[in-house]
């Protein structure tokens, strides 16, 4: 293999990687037509310049690795910081709400519900 073609190679797999986020070793080797051997000398100088990580992983009772974009692991971790800071933001609404709006008991009446009184009383003292 020349140097024309491990860069070549190298950029397909990381098209490959920006496209799918990650994918099995096994997988992208066969996909590249090329020999394992030569696969894992590329991904091992990606993973040292940090532009991918190996996962050692067992599919089918054999051991191989799942090649994951580091890109993809960026916006991934991303994602999930802005679904958590969702979720705290719609508790924080939530707590606001009188006990009333999530309130199961249907016999109950406003002016004698302990719950309403004690959450009346906790957002007064807030403010």
């Amino acid at each position: 293999m020349t140097d024309f073609q491990i860069v070549d190679t190298r950029e397909e797999i990381l098209r490959i990687l920006e496209e799918k986020g990650e994918i099995l070793q096994k997988d992208l080797w066969k996909e590249l037509k090329i020999d394992s051997s030569k696969c894992s000398r590329i991904l091992r100088k990606l993973e040292k310049e940090g532009l991918i990580r190996r996962v050692e992983v067992v599919v089918d009772g054999v051991k191989t690795f799942k090649i994951v974009s580091a890109k993809f692991e960026e916006r991934k971790a991303e994602e999930e910081k802005l679904d958590l800071k969702t979720i705290m933001d719609r508790m924080e609404q939530v707590t606001k709400l009188p006990p009333c709006y999530g309130c199961l008991d249907l016999e109950c009446e406003a002016e004698r519900c302990l719950k309403l009184e004690v959450w009346f009383l906790k957002l007064c003292k807030v403010r």
